[in-house]
């Protein structure tokens, strides 16, 4: 039986030359709607394979480290001690609805997507955790009788910032890939799951939770258990959001909206970028009902790319007076976004001090870790479930060349090695690719461990608590 494609998609490419946005629309199927890996599947598989294209920008899915690609060591005979893992959650409906937003749907109850137990996601994948007795499953439903759906909610089983099955299958399969290059390949992790090894932390939000349990789905889930021999328990860390620092905790340190302010305010880029797009900005708002910043446009534009939705359009009184979002304008949102992203996270005046009072926390985490590692220590992998405001200031902390707003699924590596002779090297890989620096302050495909701490260093505040105050 031939399986006809049932979706439209549109694709974000990020070359060389500019950004390329292409579009590509199947006939639809009134028999059954998509499921995750059918959609990842016609994603990855068949005319959006892009792994050849250098220098690709995908906002709906970032490319997953392979075992093909993955870089050797830089001196023969080196062996991995210690990685860090840095994601952002999976695809993900947009965080706020928007009075345009009321005529499509948004589906999340596909339970396999999310099950570790029962059938599994294609014929050539075991079942995972399939002794289990018990797995619940948050589900969502939006009745049409509500009495404030038809005027504040889209329609389906989805929340907005949801996780979607895509989202879901996106971190499966990112697991899977660390599985190939880490257990299989490396020999670096245990092929049995050991809680000993691995530590994980998430912040408390929901689709940052099910990526990581996603991921670990992925990496270790594919194991066979006996009803004497139960599945392992996942401990997830968490910290309230009082005082959680996976994102900058602008709550608990005050002096960084302070700051913030200061940055957006004295930027001449961003002065330019606010003067160029007056009209532009203008526009969005009457399309899309209100005006939104430009992550915000972003927010409830993309969603509908990334999962072929019409996109919305305001009518007018006749069909010619009609306005609606297109790619073009899909692009231009892109390219602000990408412009205030690199200003706000790296290049702006006063971005150091922002990064230190907002990444410095999670900079020292990444230090212990290294020093634990080199010492020996029993963790061998650290996993961080967060957001696209954990990669940003990351990467600019980083002083990353590309400081594009991250995709879904994105990730980030920070490996130690250690050398035949002894000697520590940091190694970081951004989506699968060694990540390179604007200064170039180290080479980051091989840079010793005392010049990666001594370089972090400059981020890591003693007394956090004084510098938060409001000045």
């Amino acid at each position: 039986m031939i399986v006809e494609p049932r979706f439209a998609s549109i694709l974000i490419i990020l070359t060389a030359g500019g950004l390329v946005l292409t579009s590509s629309r199947y006939r639809g199927s009134s028999e059954q709607g998509p499921i995750a890996v059918d959609i990842l599947d016609q994603v990855e598989n068949e005319e959006y394979n892009v792994s050849a294209i250098q220098n690709v920008y995908n906002y709906c899915h970032a490319q997953r480290p392979a075992v093909e690609t993955y870089p050797e060591s830089k001196i023969g005979g080196s062996t991995l001690v210690n990685s860090q893992l840095f994601i952002r959650h999976g695809d993900r409906t947009p965080t706020t609805v928007l009075s345009r937003d009321l005529d499509v749907t948004w589906e999340c109850a596909n339970t396999s997507a999310y099950a570790f137990t029962g059938i599994g996601t294609n014929q050539g994948e075991k079942a995972p955790f399939q002794y289990a007795n018990v797995v619940a499953h948050q589900a969502i439903t939006i009745p049409p009788a509500s009495p404030f759906a038809a005027t504040k909610m889209w329609m389906g089983s989805c929340i907005p910032g949801q996780l979607t099955p895509v989202g879901a299958m996106q971190h499966r399969r990112l697991g899977a890939a660390l599985r190939q290059i880490y257990v299989d390949e490396l020999k670096f992790l245990p092929a049995t799951f050991d809680p000993e090894t691995v530590h994980i932390r998430s912040t408390d939000v929901w689709r940052t939770k099910q990526s990581a349990e996603n991921l670990m789905a992925g990496l270790y889930g594919v194991q066979s258990h006996s009803p004497e021999s139960p599945p392992p328990v996942l401990q997830i860390h968490i910290l309230p959001a009082e005082i959680d620092y996976l994102t900058m905790n602008t709550g608990a340190c005050p002096r960084i909206s302070q700051l913030r302010s200061k940055v957006e305010k004295s930027s001449e880029v961003l002065k330019k970028l606010r003067k160029d797009n007056v009209d532009f900005n203008k526009e969005l708002a009457e399309i899309l009902g209100e005006e939104r910043s430009w992550s915000g446009y972003m927010d409830t534009v993309m969603p509908r790319i990334c999962h072929g939705m019409e996109l919305q359009c305001r009518q007018g009184q006749g069909e010619d007076d009609d306005k609606c979002i297109t790619p073009q304008i899909a692009n231009r949102i892109l390219e602000n976004v990408g412009i205030e992203t690199t200003e706000i996270y790296r290049d702006g005046k006063g971005v150091f001090e922002v990064l230190q009072l907002g990444i410095g926390p999670l900079t020292n985490d990444i230090k212990q870790n290294l020093l634990k590692a080199k010492a020996n220590g029993k963790i061998r992998f650290s996993f961080y479930s967060g957001h696209d405001t954990t990669i940003s200031p990351l990467l600019g902390m980083l002083d990353a060349l590309d400081q594009r707003w991250p995709p879904y699924a994105s990730s980030v590596l920070i490996e130690l090695w250690k050398s035949p002779g002894g000697q520590h090297y940091v190694r970081v890989l951004y989506n699968g690719a060694i990540l390179p620096t604007k200064s170039r302050w180290c080479d980051l495909e091989w840079c010793p461990l005392d010049a990666f701490i001594s370089y972090i260093d400059r981020f890591i505040v003693e007394d956090l608590t004084t510098s938060c105050k409001k000045e």
